[in-house]
């Protein structure tokens, strides 16, 4: 029958083999005597190997004598007279494989075999945790995201833990920020509903990924890019939540330039008045602006690609046989000029050009020359129509010259030669004179214009006074001139007047009267005072009335009335800066009625009744 010393001996045995910590009896002279199952695993030898061997080949720096010294420097146990010492070291496993060990050693006194005990832990995973944990926490301390750990156990979630960044992107130091909660970064801007939101995430558990409007410590807004992520136990229960911030002020400020740039860009691609219709590099059309729709109408959704495109294109121009397609076109600095015949007809100028540097994108770009060929036009037909009226009295000039210089005359032919000389000259020079007056207005747009509230009296008076009408034969009547005054420029519009009279004296017969009287037209606005010149003379045709305000225009094509053809058109140009009109009315062999129809200064037009 087993003792009781047996059985707690057995006892002992079985807590000693299921120990997961190494342990060997060490006998007085240094020599292991026995050791557990645990370090057969650990050293990688079997028991029998192990007993009787130095401790040294399993603990290489704790021989006899160390085993001495360290247990002369160990904490001494009252109860037992016993010391008990530890130590870290690297023991050895399969003979040469080194790895990181815990020892604590302990005293046997009345063992008359073992005299110490070590008990070996492995810290190799320990270590290896620690390494890591290092690890992480330099890495976490490197990024440039912040980083902070809130306490989700106590209210209001104080802040644990910071990294560097953290305290660089908010302003505040670590001490600054630990026991605080996320609360210390809101401001006027933080948009309550933001807030809330995230409450309710992290009341729920969840994670969320949000940008709010925070502050630094120095008061100064930057956009916060936050994640918040909860860590959970064992249990499935939230302890922490990692907030990493992310500030994207930067990238807010750019994206909103950005923003600002596209809606300038659709602003002035919408409102341009030239056409643009972009294709992607597959060649598909994908935008096109309102004046590229008003220039050549609604693009088929049949036509959307390049090469339909080019076929329904072909089919609006005068020429679709010499219209080039927009891969002919492709970087050509030559620009396309295109007659299309519909929807309108308009003569239009295209350039196509591919965006290498983006997307491949294509753009086609056209402008409306209509007008401006239109103008081509007539300034050819002027310059050949100039050069030929030019032409006429230098000829007359230069010929009678000549006869005078190479032929002897009588006086009186002389002094007739003399005179149509001078005639011309005079033809030449006023010719001349007309074509610098329209020359000038049309280049500055009446920029040179005085115009000022001017009594109409005066006007009248001025061109009676710069007129000798005695010497042309005819009487200029007054009528009915209204006391008023009109906008103008005194000097243009007495030029005005004076052509127009001058145009009724060449065409009336001698002696027959010219009138200039003046009325109110309060019907329309602005009210407006209209000036008449009337006379007698020959009158014009419904054809010449319609070409009358052409240059170079005469209604007399015989030669015997002087004159240059660019009068009226001067009148034209002056009256119309001055946000006037002029009109002709006439009956042929019954005379011809001029009106300019200038707007009343504001405060005749205002109160008109004080005429």
């Amino acid at each position: 029958m087993d003792t009781r010393n047996d059985i707690e001996l057995r006892r002992l045995r079985a807590m000693l083999d299921t120990a997961a910590d190494a342990i060997v009896g060490v006998r007085d002279d240094g020599r292991v005597h026995s050791a557990n199952p645990a370090a057969e695993r650990m050293f990688g030898k079997a028991a029998a190997d192990i007993a009787g061997q130095p401790l040294s080949s399993l603990l290489p720096t704790l021989d006899g004598a160390a085993l001495a010294r360290t247990m002369q420097g160990g904490m001494l146990i009252h109860s037992t007279q016993s010391r008990i010492g530890r130590l870290e070291l690297q023991a050895v496993r399969h003979g040469d494989v080194a790895f990181p060990a815990e020892v604590l050693l302990g005293e046997i006194n009345d063992d008359p075999e073992i005299r110490y005990t070590c008990i070996v832990r492995d810290l190799t995973e320990v270590q290896q945790a620690e390494e890591y944990m290092m690890l992480y926490g330099r890495a976490v301390d490197c990024t440039l995201n912040g980083i902070s750990i809130s306490d989700a156990r106590r209210f209001p979630q104080p802040i644990v833990h910071v990294n560097p960044a953290f305290c660089r992107i908010t302003g505040y130091a670590p001490h600054e920020l630990l026991g605080r909660n996320a609360s210390l970064f809101e401001g006027p801007l933080t948009d309550p509903d933001d807030l809330a939101l995230l409450a309710r995430t992290v009341q729920s558990g969840g994670e969320i990924s949000i940008t709010l409007k925070n502050y630094r410590k120095d008061g100064s807004l930057f956009h916060n890019k936050l994640s918040v992520s909860p860590v959970r136990d064992a249990q499935g229960r939230i302890t922490h939540y990692i907030n990493v911030v992310e500030d994207v002020s930067s990238q807010i400020e750019v994206k909103q330039r950005l923003i600002e740039r596209t809606a300038r860009l659709n602003a002035t691609f919408d409102l341009s008045p030239d056409g643009f219709a972009v294709f992607d590099a597959r060649g598909e059309l994908i935008s096109v602006n309102p004046a590229f729709r008003a220039l050549v109408g609604e693009v088929p959704a049949e036509c959307s690609l390049l090469p339909d495109f080019d076929r329904w294109f072909a089919s609006l121009c005068e020429s679709p046989g010499t219209c080039r397609t927009v891969a002919e076109a492709v970087n050509d600095r030559a620009h396309d000029r295109i007659v299309l015949v519909q929807p309108a007809r308009k003569v239009i100028e295209r350039e196509v050009r591919r965006n290498l540097g983006g997307s491949g994108e294509t753009i086609v770009y056209m402008r409306d020359i209509t007008h401006q060929s239109e103008i081509d036009r007539l300034k050819s037909e002027f310059l050949a129509t100039a050069a030929h009226e030019l032409r006429t009295p230098l000829a007359s000039i230069v010929g009678f010259t000549e006869l005078m210089l190479h032929r002897d005359y009588p006086p009186p032919k002389q002094k007739d030669l003399l005179a149509t000389v001078h005639r011309q000259g005079m033809l030449l020079s006023s010719l001349i004179q007309e074509l610098l007056d329209l020359s000038r207005i049309e280049a500055r747009q009446g920029k040179d214009f005085h115009i000022v509230p001017t009594p109409l009296q005066s006007l009248v008076d001025g061109v009676l006074q710069a007129m000798s009408s005695d010497e042309l034969g005819q009487k200029i009547r007054i009528g009915e001139l209204p006391p008023v005054q009109v906008l103008a420029d005194a000097g243009k519009i007495q030029q005005a007047l004076t052509n127009l009279l001058s145009n009724a004296f060449k065409y009336s017969a001698a002696g027959s009267p010219v009138q200039i009287d003046a009325d109110l037209d309060l019907d329309h606005t602005p009210r407006s005072l209209r000036i008449h010149v009337r006379d007698q003379g020959i009158g014009m045709t419904p054809e010449q009335l319609d070409r009358a305000f052409e240059r170079f225009y005469r209604a007399d094509t015989s030669g015997n009335i002087p004159g240059t053809g660019l009068g009226l058109n001067l009148v034209k140009e002056i009256v119309e800066l001055h946000g006037g009109t002029v009109s002709l009315q006439s009956t042929p062999g019954q005379g011809t009625v001029a009106t300019l129809q200038l707007p009343l200064a504001p405060a005749w037009a205002s109160t008109p009744d004080q005429a």
